[in-house]
């Protein structure tokens, strides 16, 4: 039988980094994660997803209204709270490869009456390309987005 041994000796502690040198260590792992694309070409790394948006300001509908869009058949639902000072929901799209027209249908309930329809709407959106790293630099993704208004309807996004 082998008997463990232990020391009661105190454990050193690493010494600590001064913090000019941690911002610097921070900012040479930002610069090494850029996709480099040929000489002077650096691009981010945001991902985006192809898709159709819909947002709204919370403070237009009842609280806990629930807000569902649907696009090219596929539905996505959300609740929308007050508290929170805007409101958005996407149903993604597969990868496109160009623009395209899309209906887009979106029913907004109460549930504190009895799930009431408080808004119901239909438009046609495009889908227009989105660069979110610049031109030139992946991903490529088709995207288009509408506002929600009780009185206005279904607008365009600016």
């Amino acid at each position: 039988m082998s008997m463990i041994r232990i020391s009661a000796r105190p454990l050193s502690r690493a010494p600590r980094r001064a913090p000019r040198a941690v911002a610097l260590s921070v900012t040479a792992l930002l610069t090494a994660t850029a996709c480099q694309l040929g000489p002077g070409r650096v691009c981010t790394l945001v991902g985006s997803d192809s898709g159709v948006s819909v947002g709204w300001d919370p403070e237009a509908y009842p609280d806990g209204a629930l807000f569902r869009l649907c696009a090219d058949g596929e539905c996505r639902e959300r609740e929308s709270l007050r508290e929170f000072p805007f409101g958005s929901l996407q149903v993604r799209m597969p990868e496109e490869d160009g623009p395209r027209e899309v209906a887009v249908r979106l029913s907004v309930t109460d549930p504190a009456r009895g799930g009431r329809v408080v808004h119901d709407g239909a438009a046609r959106v495009t889908l227009r390309k989105v660069t979110p790293n610049g031109e030139g630099c992946g991903p490529v993704v088709w995207q288009a987005a509408v506002r929600a208004d009780p009185r206005d309807g279904l607008t365009p996004a600016v």
